[in-house]
């Protein structure tokens, strides 16, 4: 807490005032990063047609995304920590934020035919679980890649969710 005060330039008493610890600082953090994330996506999702296309810029948002510190540190703090309810639940409320723009992307591509109808929820999850995965596994094995080849990593991996449930109709 000393380092985060001497770089805030402000006195402890002050930071306590409004943070009672540092779970509630770092959560704090995280959701207005997560907030900055979104919001970020919103702007690119709104300038773009078409469930493929929007489908690859959240993939590419992903890959952009893959170097915050942020989330190196939310997964470490995850596996390090005895977590209260209220805890669980922010970080809870913080993955269900990210994941409703997958769910909704989904279902924007079901509602146009875009899609193959099937369970959203059992979307929603696949798609997550493939973009939050690709950064874990390029985390574990400690690759240096350009942004180029991890931009990569996620498109191919919206290529192979598309082969699947594609419908094989173009869209207008």
């Amino acid at each position: 807490m000393n380092e985060v005060c001497t770089a805030a330039k402000v006195s402890k008493g002050s930071l306590y005032h409004h943070f009672p610890g540092k779970d509630e600082l770092f959560l704090y953090v995280v959701e207005v990063d997560t907030q900055k994330w979104l919001n970020e996506w919103e702007e690119l999702r709104s300038g773009i047609s078409g469930t493929e296309d929007r489908l690859y810029a959240l993939g590419d948002h992903y890959a952009k995304d893959i170097q915050n510190p942020l989330i190196h540190a939310l997964e470490e703090y995850g596996r390090s920590h005895t977590l209260s309810k209220e805890i669980s639940e922010r970080l809870s409320h913080i993955f269900e934020s990210v994941t409703e723009a997958c769910r909704v992307l989904l279902q924007e591509g079901m509602d146009s035919g875009y899609l193959i109808r099937g369970d959203l929820d059992n979307y929603v999850i696949t798609l997550s679980a493939m973009l939050e995965g690709i950064s874990r596994v390029h985390e574990i094995t400690g690759k240096t890649d350009t942004p180029e080849t991890i931009r990569a990593y996620y498109r191919a991996g919206i290529q192979i969710l598309l082969q699947g449930i594609g419908s094989g109709k173009i869209e207008q």
